[in-house]
């Protein structure tokens, strides 16, 4: 699958991965070398504070042809250590692919015996055309999705992101800062909430004080909250083993005013929580009922607009990115980082930490004026 190449359906736009004879596809190997000391790099926390940390000139990765699903590239330096770049196309699989993907791999590297369990049912996440019909009628809202719709005109594939206006940077929780703040949305809990976790607590509260540091003259901020679906799908259940795109978006909006002023962490994070968990299995099944109905799929766009108050969370912290990237025993990655070209804004990734415990790096974009009055407002890290 992934030596393929993809191909576009000209009948409703969808893509699909094929084999190609005419030589195209493959997974570029690149092996390269670098004329400095691993150690020299800023790799720790004080110094890794943005995706420009790293010296753009390195080129730790390989990304020649972006069509390609996959590309790798092996740097040795001087010191005998090695830097692995994977560039995984994300119109092949999500985030949960990618590190399955990286942990068939070095168990592979370890034990060339190794069978990886993997999933390719695609079935799996395409309701039937019976199913979908019957979605259509019992849904009154079917056709309007909170987090997608059909926009009139198909929109060339350019990134939206000004790049001079935006940075990336990265924040490290620690587990004493988490817990402090669990604690303290734990504390302020509504009477009918019994409980919340600590990705509500944090995602609450980035929620919040973003909104402040964007002062956004937008009357509602949005939160889209990328879901993975294997574990919440029922009918047929999906294993964690499916290797593709099984995301939606689960979905809370409130007046940017209401936002800013709820100073107490416990009720919005119950509120975070709430959000994810009304998206049920039966939500899903209808979301992805509704992408299949649509007779040009490219025109299919999110309803978020990053632009205003808008602000998009995603968490790879619980994917054992360190942990199931030992390609030799017991030797971990000593920082996995984001290429230094990386740019987005009003969104956040949440990382784990070469600790490997319930530490957690925020992988922030913003603009920068924005990054510079969250950063000087000192309620954004008061739990440390």
């Amino acid at each position: 699958m992934l030596a393929g190449v993809f191909k576009r359906h000209d009948e409703d736009n969808t893509m699909s991965i094929e084999q190609d004879d005419d030589g195209r596809g493959g997974v570029p190997f690149v092996s390269a070398s670098a004329d400095i000391f691993l150690n020299h790099l800023p790799l720790s926390v004080e110094e890794y504070t943005s995706t420009m940390s790293l010296p753009e000139s390195l080129e730790l990765i390989n990304t020649t042809d972006l069509q390609t699903i996959l590309h790798i590239q092996h740097t040795r330096f001087m010191c005998g250590s090695v830097a692995l770049g994977i560039h995984f196309n994300h119109c092949a699989g999500d985030a949960h692919s990618y590190f399955q993907l990286v942990r068939d791999w070095a168990q592979l590297y370890k034990n060339s015996q190794y069978h990886p369990v993997v999933c390719h049912q695609r079935s799996l996440l395409e309701p039937t055309l019976a199913e979908t019909a019957a979605r259509k009628n019992s849904h009154p809202n079917f056709n309007n999705q909170k987090t997608h719709y059909i926009r009139q005109e198909t929109l060339p594939s350019v990134s939206t992101v000004d790049a001079v206006r935006s940075v990336v940077k990265i924040f490290r929780f620690s587990c004493d800062e988490l817990n402090r703040m669990k604690l303290d949305a734990t504390s302020q809990l509504p009477f009918d909430v019994a409980y919340v976790s600590t990705f509500d607590a944090l995602t609450a509260h980035l929620y919040r004080h973003i909104a402040i540091a964007r002062r956004s003259s937008s009357s509602m901020a949005k939160l889209y909250i990328s879901t993975d679906i294997r574990p919440r799908l029922r009918q047929p259940l999906v294993p964690s083993t499916y290797f593709g795109n099984a995301i939606v978006f689960s979905y809370l909006e409130m007046e940017t005013t209401q936002l800013i002023s709820e100073n107490r962490l416990g009720p919005l994070s119950s509120q975070v929580h709430q959000a994810i968990v009304s998206n049920t299995s039966d939500e899903i099944r209808t979301t992805l009922a509704w992408i299949t109905s649509q007779p040009d799929k490219s025109k299919i766009a999110a309803t978020f607009d990053l632009d205003k108050a808008d602000f998009i969370i995603t968490a790879w912290n619980k994917m054992n990115m360190y942990s199931d990237s030992d390609f030799e025993p017991g030797v971990h990655p000593c920082r996995i980082a984001l290429p230094c070209t990386t740019s987005f804004k009003s969104a956040a990734i949440f990382f784990s930490t070469e600790k490997n415990d319930t530490s957690i790096d925020v992988v922030l974009g913003l603009a920068i004026e924005d990054m510079e009055r969250l950063e000087s407002n000192s309620e954004f890290r008061k739990y440390q």
